[in-house]
């Protein structure tokens, strides 16, 4: 026994075991909560002049000006392209779906007037001069977002107040201000597992539903500020399986002082926990089934909504918004991995 302790406290051996413990977590980590971690990928659905991509919430209408079709000038073939992106952005927009009944475009048809040019407000994300092909022509991507204070889930709040009979169950203002305190959870509903006839499909106004028929989360049940500031809910696709997204993340100072090679103070890991970890806790739930006319509304388990009752009424986290789900893998029309540049960034390119 002496020998093998003597062995163990060999300072060279301990060094090795160290830089063995650092790399192992460094190239095969366990799970970082983070939204943008790349085990979450962006739901991204495609039409064929556009797309939306339901995790970052943003719409993008594309357009091309052909020099052939515009007198061979540049400039009239990059202004025809943005036309044309204009157009399909709001094409786009027209089909987004509000919730398990009705898209902007239905809405329309109802007693709601609605001028999507008013409520759409789209920017120039990036033009394009593609000149190494047969027929030049200039490719204008437009961006439009779904979130935010200018994003149509605003504009459009505001717009169906005009109308409170056939809108009752808005969202109330409130003096809370939106809560992104790391350490408050994020509701994961995993509805991977449903039948292909029956997939989840995203709306701006989902809904979430007991077994039992009781609405745990709507419209009338957030707070509106968190609402226009998040969306009701992020969409996403991930291979990672759901024992994965609830295990904890562990800095290597704290896993190495764990093991007896460092020694820190409780203030020490304090502080390296407020620097390095700052993770997100995600509650995992089950989505048994989609509901709706339109597959939207989700449908959770009995026991998952005592859950998930009791964790709202300490933490806020339905009312605050705070809601991810996770969609099949993309089949048909819709892509679920994207550039992140595409996804992510804000920057206009010209």
């Amino acid at each position: 026994m002496k020998s093998v302790f003597n062995f163990l406290s060999d300072r060279t051996f301990r060094l090795k075991l160290i830089i063995i413990l650092t790399v192992s977590i460094l190239f095969f980590p366990v799970f970082s909560s983070s939204i943008e971690d790349d085990r979450f990928f962006p739901f991204i659905e495609k039409y064929p002049n556009g797309s939306i991509d339901w995790d970052s919430g943003i719409i993008y209408g594309i357009g091309r000006g052909y020099l052939h079709l515009n007198k061979n000038s540049e400039n009239i073939a990059a202004r025809a392209a943005q036309v044309i992106a204009a157009g399909n952005i709001l094409k786009v927009a027209s089909g987004v779906r509000l919730d398990d009944r009705r898209t902007l475009e239905t809405l329309g048809k109802e007693r709601v007037v609605i001028e999507l040019k008013a409520l759409v407000r789209y920017t120039v994300y990036r033009t394009e001069f593609i000149k190494n092909v047969k027929q030049p022509y200039y490719e204008v991507t437009l961006r439009a977002p779904l979130t935010g204070v200018e994003g149509l889930t605003s504009m459009l709040i505001t717009k169906l107040k005009t109308v409170p009979l056939e809108w009752s169950n808005l969202p109330k203002p409130s003096d809370e201000s939106v809560s992104d305190d790391e350490e408050k959870p994020w509701l994961v509903l995993d509805a991977r597992n449903l039948p292909r006839k029956s997939l989840v499909r995203p709306a701006i106004f989902p809904k979430i539903i007991s077994e039992t028929g009781e609405t745990l989360y709507e419209t009338n049940k957030v707070d509106e500020s968190a609402l226009i500031k998040r969306g009701m809910a992020k969409y996403v696709v991930s291979d990672e399986p759901k024992e994965g997204l609830t295990s904890q993340n562990k800095s290597i100072d704290r896993i190495l002082a764990e093991a007896g090679f460092l020694f820190l103070t409780d203030e020490a890991v304090a502080g390296d926990n407020e620097k390095r970890i700052k993770r997100k806790n995600y509650i995992v739930k089950d989505v048994k089934e989609a509901q709706g006319l339109m597959n939207t509304n989700l449908l959770i388990s009995e026991t998952d909504t005592r859950q998930l009752k009791s964790e709202d009424a300490s933490s806020q986290i339905l009312k605050q918004c705070r809601v991810i789900v996770i969609v099949s893998s993309p089949i048909g029309g819709v892509e679920g991995k994207i550039d992140r540049l595409l996804a992510k960034t804000s920057d206009v390119i010209r």
